[in-house]
């Protein structure tokens, strides 16, 4: 048998024997006792596994915890600092919590108890004048922190302080989680009194416990000697050495009484009975707390009692306005509850119906209510959709009042002491201006479809409360057509505007569909409702509506350009001369002038206007660095921030406002593709034309750009994005493979978001062909005497009258130096190649030509600028030297008038 299952018989003898004997303890022996014995806590205790939400909440609640230490002495320094590290801890934790669902409500207990306790010691005037000067200054600073870091979570804030019993139980139940943690803690240190099992025992017999203790104690002085006599490696470890201790009796007792215990505590959570000392123990651990209940709906008397002071009270006009009175003094204090103030209004509305208190009491709450709604929102922030609706729902019954009751004048005009609503006997008139309500709720519209996340459901349902809005024009529009008040044609150009705002975006599915939208008895489309309201707009002589007119042409080009009319969209913009002051309107205009630029260049476009098409997109895509093109073109359409443009808090705040929403957007990708495509179209046959010379100047940069990129490249491989389709193709028409450079073309996904996508492609394809045999005849020329037209035909599958036609445009324009031969149909080329003296004429000829056409330029931008694609470059901040006083331009010009 091995000598580590041997029992320890013969060692206890040897051990009593060696006992007298005096032996120095051995280092090397205590090291290896402490290498194998383990004591009983370290073999009790258990590995704890804790989840990544366990360890990021007990962060935040540590800190929450320092955090309310911090406020009851009143230390805002170590506040201050401890919010900061709250902040930084939240932001690492913010994964997590977004997985578990949201954000924990003992978080957002503890933003809104710090937010009150900084108020309270803000008003507390002497409470605050005894503060430090250091925690003074640093009260104001973290006032302005947490109430700037509360409105991420201004929804939550807000229900904590509907429902603080909600939040409260959440505390409770996560305190009640860990308090099993801490009583096992608790019982594994020593217990302070002797259980009564133990006490009946020492006091059945003292004898036998003073013997087990001393028998006890003689065999653990054994065991120890046993190994502290012996020498290293000497000492048998036997079986027993590597077991548990066999736990005495109170030890055993008291780990029963604890199991007990545990087992018990739910049942006395549940209310079941218990004995008297269980009941004594649970109390010293437990404590009993008593949670809110939800607070009950208040009754009619109830209501009435709070609002009057009394259960019952004779409702009258006089009542009613005195209340009334009472909320209107109370809007914009301190302290005052929109929320509350609003329902309150609400019900002294319900009194009113029910009193039959006449039509003036309850249109005056209408007002009151919708005033009060309108008051909500703080700041930037959006109004909350509940609120929204409530403010649509009574404009709608405001208008349904106003419509039945033609006799009650609301105006602007009337003061507030003419306003009279209580006396019967005299006109009910009212201050305010119905014009302002729906433009307010339209704004609101824009600004909570700004905040909601583009690509989800909320999005498209919040869209959907645009019909509702556009009804409610169109009823307000009905109501300002039947005024005679003075500054009615005003009136009516700004709501006409807003017609506008909603329809001239909008591509009819018929014409590509008329649309029909039904005015009464008769029918109208989209086109014949947008040049309605815009004649009228242009037919209004005041100078007072600001940049309405202006707008209104845009929006009626806008709409013109979707719709393929592209000559009356270019007719209309040059008759207008809107290049020349769009520089000095502001923001809003210069953006929608942008937006109508591009859609009238994608409109040239489809019409096969390429040259056009690209001079109105080029400002687009021509940004300082090639690779800023998108981000530029983002900026200028309002469709995103630029994040390399450094700007300060407020600078973002107001391009946040200015964003276009979502549904208005128009596709950069499209818009990208057809710039290139137009810049392919004429940069590729320019090259070909200009190989032989040493300087060329660019016709589209951005394309210029990735066609070099494209050349850099080691290895190329089938092209997979947009722009590399284009580069490809670019590359096929070099060669004069017009076969290939079409299907590149056609294999870009970006035509199918044109309405008419096949025609588009059909237009491609001819224009692909057209450049393809220029190119040719460019390229090849040199190597050929004659070419037959008819083979060209052939080659590019286009009839001969066409190839023709083309090739007589390059003759005239000087670009090809041949002639045509009619009766056998080929083209003689003269390879005429010009000296040196002839190249430096050309070349010097080319630059004087340059000089002027820049000296014209800068005169034109002195005079005012011309061309219409001028506005949008200085939009993209490309203005000329010549626009400074005192610059070059100016020098120029004078000198020029000497001459």
């Amino acid at each position: 048998m091995s000598r580590f299952f041997v029992t320890g018989d013969t060692d206890t003898e040897s051990s009593t024997e060696s006992s007298d004997e005096e032996v120095k303890p051995n280092r090397t022996a205590a090291v290896r006792r402490t290498q194998y014995m383990l004591s009983d806590d370290e073999e009790d205790e258990k590995r704890v596994v804790r989840s990544q939400k366990d360890k990021r909440y007990d962060e935040l609640k540590d800190i929450i915890k320092s955090m309310r230490n911090s406020q009851k002495i009143r230390d805002i320094v170590k506040l201050q600092t401890v919010f900061e590290t709250l902040q930084k801890v939240y932001q690492k934790a913010r994964s997590v919590i977004e997985q578990e669902g949201g954000v924990p409500k003992f978080f957002i207990s503890a933003l809104v108890e710090l937010e009150d306790f900084i108020q309270n010691l803000w008003d507390d005037k002497e409470t605050k004048q005894k503060l430090s000067k250091i925690n003074a200054k640093a009260l104001a600073s973290l006032k302005q922190k947490v109430r700037k870091y509360n409105k991420d979570f201004e929804d939550s804030v807000n229900h904590c302080r509907e429902n603080p019993e909600l939040y409260e139980e959440d505390e409770e139940e996560e305190e009640e989680e860990f308090k099993p943690d801490q009583d096992s803690e608790e019982e594994k240190s020593p217990p302070a009194v002797k259980t009564k099992v133990e006490d009946e025992e020492g006091m059945e017999s003292d004898d036998s416990s003073d013997w087990d203790m001393t028998e006890s104690d003689s065999s653990s002085e054994s065991d120890s000697g046993l190994i502290r006599d012996r020498a290293p490696g000497e000492y048998p470890y036997t079986a027993e050495y590597f077991l548990k201790k066999k736990p005495s009796a109170g030890e055993s007792v008291t780990r029963a009484r604890k199991r007990e215990m545990k087992e018990k505590k739910p049942q006395k959570l549940e209310g079941e009975e218990e004995e008297e000392d269980e009941e004594d123990e649970s109390e010293r651990l437990w404590e009993t707390v008593h949670r809110r209940r939800p607070a009950k709906e208040l009754t009619d008397r109830e209501k009435m009692k709070a609002l009057f002071g009394k259960d019952k009270i004779d409702l009258d006009v006089k009542v009613i306005a005195t209340k009334r009175n009472e909320l209107v003094l109370a809007r914009g204090k301190k302290g005052t509850n929109k929320i509350d103030q609003l329902h309150i209004l609400q019900y002294l509305l319900d009194l009113s119906v029910n009193a039959d208190l006449g039509v003036g009491v309850v249109m005056r709450i209408y007002l009151d209510i919708i005033e009060a709604t309108l008051d909500v929102p703080i700041g930037a922030s959006a109004m909350k959709e509940e609120i929204w609706k409530i403010c649509l729902e009574y404009l709608e019954k405001l208008l349904d009042v106003l419509d039945k009751h033609p006799e009650i004048i609301l105006s602007e005009s009337v003061t507030d002491e003419e306003e009279n609503y209580t006396d019967p006997d005299k006109f009910i008139q009212f201050h305010g201006s119905m014009l302002g309500f729906v433009e307010r709720i339209d704004d609101e519209l824009t600004k909570i479809l700004q905040n909601c996340d583009a690509h989800s459901t909320e999005y498209l349902t919040r869209l959907k409360d645009e019909r509702s809005v556009t009804e409610l024009i169109e009823h307000a529009q009905k109501y300002l057509e039947k005024q005679t008040q003075p500054g009615r044609d005003a009136d009516l150009c700004r709501i006409y505007m807003r017609r506008i705002d909603h329809l001239y975006y909008k591509v009819d599915q018929k014409n590509y569909g008329s649309k029909v939208e039904e005015t009464g008895s008769t029918l109208f489309e989209s086109k014949e409702l947008i040049t309605t309201f815009a004649k009228f707009i242009y037919s209004y002589p005041g100078v007072d509506l600001g940049p309405i007119k202006t707008r209104a042409v845009l929006c009626h080009i806008y709409h013109h350009a979707i719709h393929d009319r592209w000559f009356q969209a270019r007719d209309l913009m040059l008759m207008t001369h809107l290049q020349e002051g769009i520089t000095h309107a502001d923001v809003p205009t210069q953006i929608l002038y942008n937006r109508t630029i591009v859609q009238l260049g994608m409109c040239a476009f489809r019409h096969g206007m390429i040259k056009d098409a690209h001079d109105a997109l080029m400002d687009m895509h021509s940004p300082p660095r090639p690779k800023d093109a998108k981000e530029l073109a983002k900026e200028l359409l309002a469709q995103g921030l630029n994040p390399r443009q450094e700007r300060t808090v407020e600078q973002e705040k107001q391009e946040r406002r200015r964003q276009v929403p979502f549904h208005m957007h128009i596709n950069l990708e499209l818009m990208e593709c057809v710039y290139l495509t137009s810049a392919m179209l004429l940069e590729i046959p320019y090259i070909a034309s200009t190989e032989i010379e040493g300087r060329r100047r660019m016709i589209s940069k951005g394309f210029y750009h990735q066609l070099k990129h494209h050349e850099k490249q080691p290895l190329v491989g089938p092209p997979e994005t947009m722009r590399e389709h284009v580069v490809a193709a670019a590359n096929a028409m070099k060669c004069g493979d017009w076969k290939k450079c079409r299907d590149y073309i056609l294999d870009i996904k970006a035509w199918n978001l044109f309405v008419n996508a096949e025609q588009v492609k059909e237009m491609l394809t001819g224009k692909v062909q057209e450049e393809s045999l220029r190119t040719y005849i460019f390229t090849y020329g040199r190597v050929y005497d004659t070419l037959s037209l008819v083979r060209l035909s052939e080659m590019f599958e286009l009839p001969i009258s066409n190839v023709h036609s083309i090739v007589s445009k390059m003759i005239i324009k000087e670009e090809l130096l041949a002639s045509l031969d009619e009766p056998t149909q080929s083209i003689v080329l003269h390879h005429a190649e010009p000296s040196n003296l002839q190249s430096l004429a050309l070349n010097l000829a080319e630059k004087i030509g340059s000089v002027a056409d820049h000296n014209e330029e800068l005169l034109k931008v002195k005079q005012g600028p011309g061309g219409i694609w001028m506005a949008g470059a200085q939009q993209a901040g490309f203005t000329s030297m010549s626009s400074k006083p005192g610059g070059w331009g100016g020098n120029r010009r004078r000198q020029v008038q000497v001459r």
